[in-house]
């Protein structure tokens, strides 16, 4: 009997060692121990704010750029540090095509301005240099933000481009210089630039003395400019004849259909050229010395 008990006793105290072996060590190793515990933060996407601009509406200058500074708040709710970059266009076609300064302008360099190592929104800033042959129409202003984990938030603005009727006349003067009694000049050629962002007309006219060259000669009579047979006469055609009346010089204020194009280059800065040609026909008799009026060229839209 008593060696069936110590048998029971044996058994029981290698039960109880087994199960002291079993338990989980937290509990073998004492009262306390450290677990590590982590997660991971979702991404954010930034947005953009609402888009300001130094102007909503604006007209070029003439042969010449302006410069349109446009800024926005951008928000990463991660934390302003996890923007990367942005991404601006100003389109008058559709986005993400080749720059272009008549319809599609980039940059790619704008600025972020921290607001506090906090803070989850920056200031970006992106400026433009819009050349004089823009078309004119209704742009559209675009940002795309972008963050260190590729996602990004994008808005647009509207910014109007107006109409520029303008052009340069790159001569000062329509000199014919001397020519004789009853003779007719040699041509003379007038350039004309189209520095605006449409396509032209020209409104001519003598603008002083109605349809008149004054002369300065002792009893000298007038050159009548708009006369049948003389006076000045002037065309879009190099080599024209003096004979071809379709434009004479008058104090009318005449239109001249010519329907110059505005530059349309996607690169270029310089603006097309175009050419008038002039004659003066000087009549038979009864005028003498220098004979002088002011012949305005002006711009009108096609």
């Amino acid at each position: 009997m008593e060696l069936e008990k110590d048998k029971y006793f044996i058994l029981s105290y290698i039960l109880l060692l087994l199960l002291l072996v079993a338990i989980p060590a937290v509990i073998a190793d004492g009262a306390n121990d450290d677990l590590p515990t982590s997660v991971t933060i979702g991404n954010s996407p930034p947005t953009v704010g609402t888009i300001t601009c130094n102007s909503s509406s604006f007209i070029p200058v003439a042969e010449s750029t302006i410069l349109l500074n446009c800024t926005a708040t951008v928000t990463d709710l991660n934390g302003y540090e996890d923007l990367m970059g942005i991404r601006a266009e100003f389109y008058n076609d559709t986005r993400g095509l080749s720059a272009n300064h008549t319809i599609h302008y980039y940059n790619n360099s704008c600025l972020f301005t921290e607001n506090g190592t906090a803070s989850t929104n920056s200031t970006v800033e992106c400026l433009f240099t819009i050349y004089y042959h823009a078309n004119p129409a209704d742009w559209t202003m675009y940002f795309n933000v972008t963050d260190n984990s590729s996602a990004y938030g994008n808005n647009t603005e509207t910014i109007t481009i107006q109409s520029l009727t303008a052009l340069n006349v790159t001569n000062t003067t329509i000199p014919f210089g001397e020519v004789n009694l009853n003779e007719e000049s040699s041509q003379i050629t007038t350039t004309i630039k189209i520095t605006g962002n449409v396509n032209l007309d020209l409104n001519i006219n003598e603008s002083l003395y109605s349809s008149n060259m004054s002369c300065d000669g002792v009893g000298s009579t007038n050159i009548n400019t708009n006369a049948s047979t003389t006076g000045v006469r002037y065309n879009t055609t190099s080599g024209f004849t003096f004979d071809d009346t379709t434009w004479k010089l008058s104090s009318g204020n005449d239109l001249v259909d010519v329907n110059w194009s505005k530059s349309d280059e996607a690169s270029s800065t310089d603006p097309p050229e175009y050419n008038l040609y002039w004659k003066i026909k000087i009549p038979a008799s009864g005028v003498s010395g220098t004979c002088t009026t002011t012949t305005r060229i002006s711009a009108t839209q096609s």
